[in-house]
């Protein structure tokens, strides 16, 4: 079995971190459905194959312990933007999938949309550019005002961080990330997002999955 750990998250958040490095034995891809296992075959490089099919095999097996379900019996259905969620009735959780590498993180949460972003720590040369285009005002401040050894790290902080939020909230990169505020710091934050159908509130916790690696979770909180 692909190893799973679980993470310290926030309550009501459930996160667990999936090493993808191993590739699933025959008897753990039976749970997947034919949909997903023609979309890995779909993949160019075999590693990238192997960690799309672990991924997807421990989230089957997460969400079958939380909906008291057969693994392989769970069926998907797509929000406007492709974002999936559990299309049995009886679903009592919302789920969310991230992966960079060999790790992914799985985050669920009894009510209210999640969203779950990881990123690899790098060295990012474009930073300050990419800050310019995707960040607000505020933000693009607070990261300049970084030290320069760890103005990468604040960068991605502040990235998974809106990317979580975007991913709670379903809607892809339709609402461009500038546009709110979700902090360079790693404090719990209520984020405001403009959006079709009117303010959305999205609370946003940044995480650390293991050395190496950042993340953050995000719920839509209710009226």
């Amino acid at each position: 079995m692909t190893n799973i750990s679980v993470l310290d998250a926030p309550a009501p958040f459930d996160v667990w971190e999936i090493d993808l490095g191993s590739a699933p034995g025959d008897a753990e891809l039976a749970v997947l459905s034919r949909d997903e296992c023609e979309r890995a075959s779909r993949f160019v490089f075999a590693r990238d194959r192997r960690r799309f099919l672990a991924a997807h095999v421990a989230l089957r097996h997460l969400l079958a312990r939380r909906a008291d379900a057969p693994a392989a019996q769970l069926c998907f259905a797509a929000g406007p933007f492709g974002k999936p969620r559990l299309s049995e009735a009886s679903r009592d959780c919302s789920f969310n999938l991230s992966h960079s590498e060999d790790i992914a993180l799985v985050a669920l949460a009894p009510d209210g949309e999640v969203g779950v972003d990881v990123e690899m720590l790098r060295t990012m040369d474009d930073a300050p550019a990419l800050s310019e285009r995707n960040f607000t005002a505020r933000e693009c401040a607070e990261l300049a005002e970084v030290a320069i050894d760890a103005r990468a790290h604040a960068f991605l902080r502040c990235w998974t961080r809106k990317e979580a939020c975007l991913k709670a909230i379903g809607s892809g990169l339709s609402i461009a990330p500038e546009t709110f505020e979700a902090g360079v710091g790693t404090d719990t934050r209520l984020v405001r997002i403009a959006t079709p159908k009117g303010e959305a509130r999205v609370e946003v916790h940044s995480l650390t999955p293991r050395a190496g690696w950042i993340g953050a979770v995000a719920r839509v909180r209710r009226p």
